[in-house]
């Protein structure tokens, strides 16, 4: 059974610049209806104190693939693949739409429920828009 109640997973990027100014924090809220991307730059010497926390919306539909990565026995990162590289182009430490995000301990429990979640709503994903392009093909042959 998928659980209806939203999944947090609480995140961070290594820095990939050798200063360490680019490592990310953030937090993925899998909702019903979408995916919500927060993060920010994480404080440092270089810069001073946190920087502003920023929200990307992204549909089931922009996510190609989700895969958890373990190491001994335990689940240690999240590997998401989204459809269109632009939506996530800011973020540092993403490339090409592929982000690696490491998983806070306090969301391994949490991250579990996410490989069911993710299939079940990229296939609702699917079907809705499987029923919208069948829609439209049976509107231009009745206007035939």
């Amino acid at each position: 059974m998928v659980s209806i109640e939203p999944v947090n997973i609480h995140f961070s990027i290594p820095a990939t610049d050798p200063l360490g100014r680019e490592a990310v924090l953030g937090k993925l809220r899998f909702m019903p209806d979408r995916v919500a991307l927060s993060w920010r730059l994480k404080g440092n010497v270089f810069r001073g104190g946190k920087s502003e926390m920023l929200t990307i919306d992204l549909p089931y539909g922009q996510i190609d693939h989700v895969e958890l990565v373990k190491k001994w026995f335990r689940i240690r990162s999240l590997v998401l693949r989204i459809a269109d590289p632009s939506l996530v182009k800011d973020i540092p430490g993403v490339d090409m739409g592929k982000m690696v995000l490491e998983i806070d301990d306090r969301s391994r429990q949490e991250a579990k429920k996410l490989a069911g979640l993710i299939d079940f709503k990229r296939s609702m994903f699917i079907l809705d828009e499987h029923e919208t392009r069948l829609a439209s093909m049976r509107d231009s042959l009745d206007d035939s």
